[in-house]
């Protein structure tokens, strides 16, 4: 009886100790900054030269280091909120409309997560229907006022909001 309660604590201690080290051994993977588009990048989803098109674009980051692009934010947020979108991501970043030129934004980038959205499916960007980014809620709503819609957050927009209209 003496053996099994000593092999106890030390199945515990051995336990605990694992499951610190693997918790140690899982490093934070730094957010990538976003990159520059240029005349070589084409869009993720419809294969457009980027550049050539107006309105908002984004880009995915991810853990093995390639990086998707897309020729609209809402072609991102078409992809992103798909359930079988791929794993991994590390960062998305759009462009902060309230400091892009609406004809060429290829600069301004933003965290796509913090972002503040001014959805009206009446907004027409790259590929039709256009969700734009805002650094922050009073350019959203000055936006908002000259061309109606209503403010959105990233996690509020669903497949519902992106579906085609007819």
């Amino acid at each position: 009886m003496e053996r099994s309660t000593m092999v106890k604590p030390y199945i515990l201690v051995y336990t605990l100790l694992l499951i610190f080290l693997s918790g140690c051994s899982s490093k934070e993977v730094a957010k990538p900054p976003p990159v520059e588009l240029n005349r070589k990048d084409s869009c993720r989803i419809c294969g457009m030269i980027i550049v050539d098109f107006p309105g908002p674009k984004a880009q995915i980051h991810y853990r093995d280091g390639r990086i998707d692009k897309f020729c609209s934010v809402y072609e991102m947020l078409t992809y992103y909120t798909q359930p079988d979108r791929p794993g991994g991501i590390l960062a998305i970043y759009v462009n902060d409309m309230s400091e892009a030129d609406w004809k060429k934004p290829v600069d301004h980038w933003i965290d796509a997560e913090t972002a503040f959205y001014v959805y009206d499916p009446d907004i027409s960007g790259a590929m039709g229907t256009e969700i734009v980014p805002f650094r922050d809620r009073i350019s959203a709503e000055r936006f908002m006022k000259k061309h109606g819609g209503r403010i959105v957050r990233f996690k509020e927009i669903t497949p519902e909001m992106l579906e085609p209209r007819l």
